[in-house]
Order: structure tokens, then sequence, then C-alpha cells
């Protein structure tokens, strides 16, 4: 199977895709200092995800096509900055494009039929972000500077997506998984070990919602592959945007060992 794919919805709208292969890989940190533990082993089966953050062109071609409500804000974003990543989404709006996504797909069929599309769960996130490796950044060991992301206000605002790729790109091919703009998950703010089939998966609720990758104004050591923080899910922000991750619809749960 190919690594890379370019899903084509027409009107104009096309994502870039990351084949991640099943197969188990360590999530969480494993030092003294860290909050992500305890680590452990996580089997997810095979999944694509997006190779950039859905951007302000992709956004907006989703909101005329079903006008979906945007709101002031968003609307000099979606004027002026198509290659940048939205923000000002929340975990719902997110949702929404991803929901809308899954309608095209399962209209289409092809190559996807019996896949969905939908938010990356926090694993998923996780594993297309350090491979398994366990390294500590999408790049490697090496510790973040201004040629491999946004991070630590080097530049002072968000860039385009893409604008470190390839030096900054995870094992997998995955761009800005660090730094630029948090990015919303699937998945519910519960502790360590991950499991899907424990209730954090569900969508109901306005519990919070964990986010990833860190931002523009993110220290080193919240841009690394394992860092959670967590947002409200009724809520937008200049620092949060999303990817679109798709997978089978029907595998057997996440198991853990």
């Amino acid at each position: 199977m190919d690594s890379f794919l370019i899903l084509d919805l027409g009107l104009d709208l096309k994502i870039d895709l990351v084949h991640i292969p099943a197969g188990e890989f360590w999530m969480g940190a494993d030092l003294e200092s860290y909050e992500e533990k305890p680590q452990h082993v996580v089997f997810l089966p095979e999944y694509w995800m997006g190779k950039y953050t859905v951007t302000v062109a992709q956004y907006a071609v989703f909101a005329k096509t079903t006008g979906y409500p945007t709101r002031p804000v968003q609307l000099a974003e979606l004027a002026n900055n198509p290659d940048f990543p939205v923000v000002n989404v929340t975990w719902y709006d997110a949702q929404a494009f991803c929901r809308w996504v899954d309608a095209e797909l399962q209209e289409e069929g092809g190559i996807f039929g019996g896949w969905q599309a939908r938010l990356p769960t926090e694993a998923e996130w996780e594993k297309a972000a350090r491979g398994t490796d366990r390294r500590e950044y999408p790049w490697g060991s090496q510790p973040p500077d201004a040629t491999l992301c946004n991070f630590n206000w080097k530049l002072g605002a968000l860039t385009p997506v893409g604008h470190y790729s390839p030096q900054g790109d995870s094992s997998y091919g995955c761009a800005d998984m660090a730094g630029n703009v948090w990015e919303w998950t699937h998945s519910l703010n519960q502790s360590y070990p991950y499991r899907s089939d424990d209730g954090r998966e569900s969508e109901a609720g306005n519990e919070p919602r964990v986010v990833r990758g860190g931002a523009v104004y993110s220290y080193a050591s919240s841009i690394r592959c394992a860092m959670r923080a967590f947002k409200d899910p009724t809520h937008d922000f200049t620092s949060c945007g999303f990817r679109l991750c798709i997978s089978p619809i029907h595998f057997e749960g996440y198991n853990r060992r």
C-alpha cells in the first residue's frame, strides 16, 4: 500500500493523507518529571492521518458547501489566510467538518469504502507524531529550533501548513505536529493507561477534550510527542485547530499489554 495519498473530494477540496500501519507503539513518557504516565504499549489498527492540519481554505469549502455557521472572527481568516491552519474552531466545529468529509466518503466509496473520517484519538495522534521508536519530537531526539517548528514565539505568528516540511516531519511524513497550533483530538481527558473502550472516546457531554502538539507560544517541553493538554470543547481558541483521520469502521478495540 502507498504511504501517501491525496483525497480528492471535488469542490476544490483535496486533503493529503499519510498511511499509519497497524502495530504497537509506546505511548506516554518515562521521565519522572513528565506527567504522561505510566508509559505503556498500545496497539492500533491501520489508519490514515492528514499530513497537515486542516487549512483555512479547506474549512471555507466546508462552510460554503454546507452553510455551516461561521463566527465573525473566522470570516477574516477564511478570506485572507487560505494556507494557514484554521483556528477559532470548537471541538464541535471540527467534528462537523469530519462528519461532512465522512458523508462524502460514504457517497463516493472507492478506496475508502467501509472507512470513516473523524478526529484522531489521542493515541492515533501520538503514534503518527512519534512512530514506534519512542522519539521525543516528531523529527527525533534533536531539541527543537527555528528550522524545525514554530514554537516559543520564535516568529511571533502562525505559519502556513508545511512551512517546516520535510525537516520537521514525523517518521511517517506528518507535518506540523510540534508547535504552531494545538490540535483537537477525539478523546476525553482521562488518565493513563489509554484504552479506547473505557468511555474516553464517547461523544456525549461537554467534558474537556485532549489537545496535542503545542502552539506558537509553547516551550520545548510542551511540543513533545507525548505532551497532552485539554480544552473545553465548546470554546474556540486562536491557537487551536485540528487534522483529519480516516480509519476502518469496524475493528477490534485498542488493546494494551
